[in-house]
């Protein structure tokens, strides 16, 4: 039986396209095999041998009983690889960030925080807004693919 777990409201509806998240995750993972579900959330497979979807699924579930931490990572292009603990991980196109900041950050601050969760910020600046805005939409989308556990592709 699957634990409930506390979730956010979100569900960011601008997304990019499969294609393009598969295309930038080889790029950023430096051709590490994956496991990608439906949301856009990878799961990073460890070792040399095929990572099954069970394991996957279960890897992918055990986030969302840890600390709901993220680390974003930017890169020169200004699209952003945010990762959480256990090698579960997913991208945000800096394009459509910067397309879509006012509705992201309204969605982020009001949706994307967990039930009884508090934002906490080292700085208070531009990056780190940013920063936050990509970490809390694709934790979002994560819970989405923890929901629905569909798998779409796998990259070797």
């Amino acid at each position: 039986m699957q634990t409930e777990v506390p979730k956010p409201k979100w569900r960011p509806s601008v997304v990019p396209a499969r294609e393009w998240t598969m295309s930038h995750l080889r790029k950023y993972l430096g051709g590490r095999a994956f496991t990608l579900y439906s949301h856009g959330t990878c799961v990073v497979w460890i070792g040399d041998g095929e990572l099954g979807v069970t394991e996957a699924n279960e890897r992918l579930r055990a986030v969302t009983l840890q600390d709901p931490d993220f680390r974003v990572q930017r890169h020169e292009d200004g699209n952003c690889l945010v990762t959480f603990k256990g090698g579960i991980g997913g991208v945000m196109s800096g394009e459509l960030l910067q397309a879509n900041l006012a509705g992201l950050r309204q969605h982020a601050v009001t949706q994307g925080m967990l039930p009884g969760e508090r934002l906490v910020t080292h700085h208070a600046d531009k990056e780190s807004e940013l920063d936050m805005i990509a970490g809390l939409y694709v934790r979002a989308r994560l819970y989405l693919d923890v929901n629905d556990l569909e798998v779409v592709a796998s990259a070797v």
